[in-house]
């Protein structure tokens, strides 16, 4: 991949990671997204056991670097392949969950196997009803939250205002993994 994927440079945020325990691996989920090319891109870690996993993309942070994408119908797999500079972060632009849902709906046509995929949705307020969450926008379109997961720090961090939120997009629903409060990235 170093050698024969295709590069792209950019400032990468990285919007969140996900760690998956098994009984003999351990996979990490790191999901960015490039400022300037609007690139979503996903570096997959793995360790056994006992193991420690590469800890160096830290979410809520921005890297300057180049990445090797895998080939794939659509290009989503990466390697960090240089790196200059972890770099100021502030608020990545968002979309409206329909947009962001649209994208996805493209990204699905093209890879039917595409089973997640990063969503930054902007001026989304995150609420509980009926003993679900979801994150909803003023017009009320709503996006239903993963279940089994906590998401009081992501109201907490709220206060009932709309946030500009990034995560993982599944069949099981959203999972939010960092917000913007005042431009501040927080990490969920």
């Amino acid at each position: 991949v170093l050698a024969t994927g295709e590069r792209v440079t950019d400032r990468w945020s990285v919007l969140g990671r996900v760690d998956v325990v098994g009984d003999y691996l351990t996979t990490r989920r790191t999901w960015l997204r490039g400022r300037d090319t609007g690139r979503p891109a996903l570096v997959l870690a793995f360790a056994p056991p006992g193991r420690s996993l590469d800890g160096s993309l830290l979410p809520g942070t921005d890297v300057a670097a180049t990445l090797a994408y895998y080939p794939g119908a659509i290009p989503l797999r990466a390697v960090v392949a240089d790196r200059a500079a972890d770099l100021d972060s502030s608020c990545l632009s968002g979309e409206s969950i329909e947009c962001a849902l649209a994208g996805y709906a493209a990204a699905l046509a093209t890879d039917p196997w595409c089973a997640r995929w990063p969503l930054v949705l902007a001026g989304v307020t995150p609420a509980s009803a009926r003993g679900g969450w979801f994150l909803a926008e003023d017009n009320g379109t709503a996006l239903s939250l993963r279940s089994g997961v906590d998401h009081r720090a992501l109201l907490a961090v709220s206060a009932g205002r709309p946030l500009t939120v990034a995560g993982e997009w599944s069949a099981g629903g959203f999972r939010p993994l960092s917000c913007w409060d005042d431009g501040r990235a927080v990490v969920l």
